[in-house]
This record gives C-alpha cells, sequence and structure tokens, in this order.
C-alpha cells in the first residue's frame, strides 16, 4: 500500500487517503525524517503534518505540469473576479 513518502515534494496528487473516501488534491510542501507538510486543496485549504509511513489507500494520478497550472487559473480567476466585485 502507498504511503505519504512515496509523494514528491512540489507535486500535486489527486489521492484517497481511506477507502470510500472523497478524492483529494494534495500538494506536499516539506519533509522533515519523519513527517510530512502536506496542502490540502479544498474549499478552505488545510495544512496537516503526516507521519511518512502513514498509508494511503490510492494514490490516483500524479498531475502534470499542465494540469497543475490549468488548476492554478481557476483559482486565479475566481480572486480576480473577487477583486473586481470590491
Amino acid at each position: 500500500m502507498p504511503v505519504f513518502n512515496d509523494l514528491s515534494l512540489e507535486k500535486k496528487y489527486l489521492i484517497n487517503e481511506f477507502d470510500g473516501d472523497n478524492v483529494l488534491l494534495v500538494e506536499p510542501i516539506m519533509k522533515t525524517e519523519l513527517c510530512i507538510l502536506i496542502l490540502i486543496h479544498e474549499d478552505v485549504e488545510t495544512i496537516i503534518w503526516k507521519k511518512l509511513n502513514d498509508e494511503i489507500f490510492d494514490i490516483i494520478e500524479e498531475l502534470s505540469e499542465e494540469k497543475s497550472e490549468e488548476y492554478e487559473i481557476l483559482f486565479e480567476e475566481d480572486d480576480d473576479f473577487e477583486n473586481f466585485e470590491d
């Protein structure tokens, strides 16, 4: 079974942390000797520490650079729209 240590820094992944769980978009942003800091992209972004050997039910895919940029553009447009309203 995959573990959080299998994820590379500065990449984005679609995962199911647990069987039957919702798909999460996660981005590892820092590693220590025993843990990894994960940014979870949801309605509200969350940052959480996981142990490197914590299991992941399924790593569905690593987003390509192109898909990561496409994702970022989606939210830049939302930010631009909100700033326009102010």
